[in-house]
């Protein structure tokens, strides 16, 4: 499985090595930049060009929390291995740790 994100505001969740799309999520409002799983696999973290970073429940097939703080693009995102936090990197020149908690 591999998760894309692309200019169209989408991501995607990919079954290899025959490359049907198992899940598309949607709700950010400018391009994605970037996309992590949980380290236990069941959730998504995405970053996009709208300032956000959103975390996906896959289980529920939508978004179940939004990360708002960040003034420009946020270039990319990350979990932490304990799966409690999530890194961001943003154009305004910050870095945030978000608890999901």
């Amino acid at each position: 499985v591999v998760v894309t994100g692309s200019d169209d505001r989408l991501w995607k969740m990919w079954a290899l090595p025959d490359g049907n799309i198992i899940m598309t999520g949607e709700g950010h409002t400018d391009w994605l930049s970037g996309c992590c799983f949980h380290p236990s696999g069941n959730q998504l973290v995405t970053s996009s060009g709208d300032a956000t970073v959103r975390i996906w429940d896959l289980s529920k097939r939508g978004c179940i929390l939004t990360f708002e703080g960040h003034t420009q693009a946020v270039w990319d995102c990350s979990w932490h291995s304990c799966g409690d936090f999530v890194a961001s990197a943003s154009m305004d020149n910050t870095s945030k740790i978000w608890d999901v908690n």
